[in-house]
């Protein structure tokens, strides 16, 4: 098992170059080579080569053609590269792989939809098959990073209504969930409804909104029973009612976006939020059957609903995720995480200045954890010798971590432990700088001007005009000093996508740029974000994150220089092939 250490300062100074020189280690013929290429090795110099050996599961040599085919013996694999482009393996720092199918296992897809008849067949289908009395539970209509065009893009250009999914199934209830990342109403038909004692005069919870007709009956649609509204009565309600999924159709579905990654050039995930300890055992199920494609590295979500002293008690107990972490180069138990506030767009980011929330209404946002109790866990976590991650998305959530944080240095210095910060969209120069003194690390994600854009960060901003102007600053967090690492948020989960959209920030509702100054960054710092930051915020610098002699020989092909070419091309680049530990396992060299 590999020792787990943080590499010292002096230690990340004297990285071995990724262009060497064949010495009497990299002189032991390599299993395969790789040669004629644009090898962008994202080392300490960024430097590019032609060629790099592989052995075992580690890079042996990188360099010119001419060195690296020195290094062959007559059983050395020749593999000619044809002038494509070679990058690190994408490290997604935020992924949320483990959940992201979970809302299209055992359900009616409705991703493809474009009309309310559509929706209607599906559901007619479903339920001449279900038994009578049998819930229909479908996905959400539309499909990211698009689904915010809903209900536009339905030929109706509005929302189903009860009295259409009844004729479908009048002897089910039926419902159809809001997106996870974006405020769509939940969906239900006559039966549902009834069993969820939704009437004319049903009390509606705090950010819930029960939409009625003219006559005061429910329509169908209701307004705020998402993931981030813990005060819905109705949501708390509606999960008891639902089908269980089996934990084999959950590890199948994990699998199938794992599947998907690797098609996307991901090696590496970072699940650090949200996250439950069953998840561990779907990742050592699909281990132990060899269907763990993507490197883990896991942190468990702590229950902070639970008091000090029974978090206490829980911190003891996940001795695997203690110090450095346990596991292997495959899957590692790193950390736990605390959440202090949820997304802007559920209006449960919390922020200094008010902003409009889903319905409308002006709002700070909120959130269960106090700056107490945020104290609190800190120093538990110092404690349990457990590395902490504290995702805040708004800027007063921001200040208070940061201001909690520095507390618990003052008592015990965390600078050394390379704790977490996650989500942060609204950080401010101030913040960064602190974070930097606490040697804190990042993970953020520069996507959301396109999938919240103006309706978000304009629209329920009123007044406040420089919010678009300075969400996700990479360009603030780079100066900074402060190692911040990318990711896709379980939602535009291909990296080329958020590659592209990191240098152009553009609305994709409206296809405008919301680049500013605070967010400009160049090709390479993007890459970089994407690959060795990544490693840098998994405390894996000296195993992943770049193409140099030593490291796992996780790489990408790709049909495209992405440096190089149009920006708007580096979208569509495709993935020729993906390497895991020096074996293929996704696509061939062409």
């Amino acid at each position: 098992m590999h020792n787990w250490r943080l590499m010292t300062v002096t230690a990340l100074l004297t990285v071995t170059s990724a262009v060497t020189q064949p010495t009497a280690q990299t002189a032991i013929a390599p299993d395969v080579i790789y040669i004629n290429g644009n090898v962008v090795t994202v080392d300490r110099r960024f430097s590019t080569a032609q060629a790099f050996a592989v052995k075992g599961d580690k890079f042996s040599a990188v360099g010119t053609v001419t060195v690296i085919r020195n290094l062959a013996a007559p059983s050395t694999r020749v593999i000619d590269l044809k002038g494509n482009t070679v990058v690190p393996g994408f490290i997604d720092a935020h992924a949320h792989t483990i959940t992201r199918k979970r809302d299209e296992v055992e359900r009616v897809p409705l991703h493809d939809v474009r009309s309310i008849d559509e929706i209607v067949q599906c559901i007619l289908d479903a339920a001449e098959a279900a038994a009578p009395g049998a819930w229909i539970v479908t996905t959400y209509i539309g499909e990211m990073p698009d689904a915010f065009h809903v209900p536009e893009s339905l030929a109706e250009k509005r929302w189903p209504t009860r009295a259409e999914l009844d004729k479908a199934a009048p002897n089910n209830p039926v419902y159809i969930p809001g997106a996870r990342k974006w405020p769509h109403p939940s969906i239900f038909n006559s039966r549902a409804l009834a069993l969820l004692g939704i009437t004319r005069d049903t009390t509606e919870a705090r950010r819930e909104r029960i939409v009625k007709d003219d006559a005061g009956e429910p329509t169908g649609l209701v307004y705020g029973m998402d993931q981030f509204n813990d005060a819905s009565s109705l949501r708390a309600k509606l999960a008891p009612l639902l089908p269980k999924v089996s934990a084999a159709a959950q590890i199948a579905s994990v699998k199938e976006a794992i599947l998907e990654n690797i098609a996307a050039g991901v090696t590496t995930l970072y699940e650090a939020h949200n996250t439950l300890p069953a998840f561990v055992d779907y990742l050592n199920t699909l281990r132990n059957a060899g269907d763990l494609k993507n490197r883990v590295v896991f942190a468990y979500e702590l229950p902070s609903e639970k008091s000090l002293p029974d978090l206490d008690l829980w911190m003891k107990d996940r001795k695997d995720a203690q110090g450095t972490g346990t596991g292997d180069d495959l899957l590692r138990i790193l950390g736990v995480t605390v959440s202090m506030d949820g997304a802007t767009q559920f209006g449960a980011a919390m922020m200094n200045k008010p902003y409009l929330d889903p319905n409308g209404k002006l709002a700070n946002g909120e959130s269960d954890v106090t700056p107490e109790k945020l104290l609190g866990i800190a120093r538990l976590a110092v404690k349990n010798d457990l590395r902490l991650n504290i995702v805040a998305a708004g800027d007063k959530a921001i200040d208070t971590a940061v201001s909690m944080l520095e507390k618990v240095n003052r008592e015990t210095p965390i600078t050394d432990r390379r704790w977490v910060v996650q989500h942060v969209q609204h950080p401010s120069r101030t913040n960064i700088a602190r974070l930097k003194a606490l040697g804190v690390v990042a993970t953020t994600y520069s996507s959301v001007d396109y999938s919240k854009g103006a309706a978000i960060y304009v629209d329920r901003f009123p007044g406040q005009d420089d919010v678009w102007k300075e969400v996700v600053p990479l360009r603030w967090w780079i100066d900074g000093g402060v190692t911040i690492a990318q990711s896709t948020d379980g939602a535009h989960y291909r990296p080329m996508f958020t590659l592209w959209e990191s240098l152009v920030r553009i609305d994709g509702r409206t296809g405008k740029s919301l680049m500013a100054p605070a967010k400009e960054i160049t090709r390479r710092e993007a890459l970089e974000l994407f690959t060795i930051n990544g490693a840098r915020v998994l405390m894996s610098e000296d195993r992943i994150g770049s193409i140099e002699s030593g490291k796992l020989a996780d790489f990408v092909i790709l049909e495209k220089d992405i440096l190089t070419i149009p920006v708007d091309e580096i979208r569509d680049t495709e993935i020729l092939m993906t390497a895991l530990g020096g074996k293929a396992v996704y696509g061939a060299v062409p």
